[in-house]
């Protein structure tokens, strides 16, 4: 097996004798860091078969760039821990006092998610690249709890090519630590705490606020 280490720079898909799994090292490091730190971390593995365009095209953005996967997070804070009502509320609002989901929205985007994202700086942990791109993107601080569920993606070309492309999305869980909601305008467009999901929610963002309202039954 040759990983991306050995890569060559300008290696392309498919070159003589090149069998390559592009990030498989980087993501079996980052979900066995994963297991050290919290007692549960559920993996769920997708795998993919593309045509040779299309896994020339991962190839490219995969090796090409560094990416190797997404962290965000799924940040929760209790209904108490708000600020007391300004006077210009109506006193009838006081009554919610329901837990809340902290939830993003992307320039250019039309669905609202999680908060997170972002490659990692040297020597950073997943989530602590994770808590500290919702701090720059909210003004939010928060403690990871947990791992809601870490999804390994793999991808194989539809040849006789062995290759292979490797990707990790990690849905952490947190609490709200300390913060107001302060949004990094060159990424974002808004950010909210949601009682209830909004009608536009990308799927990952779904699945967990379904999770989240289970529980709180």
């Amino acid at each position: 097996m040759t990983d991306d280490a050995d890569i060559p720079a300008d290696a392309k898909p498919g070159d003589t004798n090149l069998t390559e799994k592009i990030n498989q090292t980087n993501v079996d490091k980052r979900i066995s860091s994963l297991e050290a730190a919290y007692d549960e971390v559920p993996v769920t593995e997708e795998t993919f078969v593309l045509s040779p365009d299309e896994y020339a095209d991962v190839f490219a953005a995969t090796r090409g760039t560094g990416y190797s996967g997404n962290s965000v997070v799924f940040v929760t804070r209790d209904g108490t821990d708000f600020p007391e009502l300004s006077d210009q509320i109506p006193d009838q609002a006081a009554g919610d006092t329901r837990d809340r989901v902290l939830l993003v929205l992307g320039r250019g985007a039309d669905m609202w998610a999680l908060p997170g994202g972002g490659k990692g700086d040297e020597y950073e942990s997943v989530q602590g690249t994770a808590v500290r791109r919702v701090n720059e993107q909210t003004g939010i601080r928060c403690t990871v709890t947990g791992v809601a569920e870490v999804v390994h993606s793999k991808y194989y070309p539809d040849t006789d090519a062995q290759g292979s492309v490797h990707t990790l999305d990690i849905y952490l869980e947190a609490e709200y630590k300390k913060g107001a909601l302060d949004v990094d305008e060159s990424e974002l467009v808004g950010a909210a705490w949601f009682a209830e999901p909004p009608e536009r929610l990308t799927p990952g963002a779904e699945e967990r606020f379904a999770a989240f309202l289970d529980d709180s039954e």
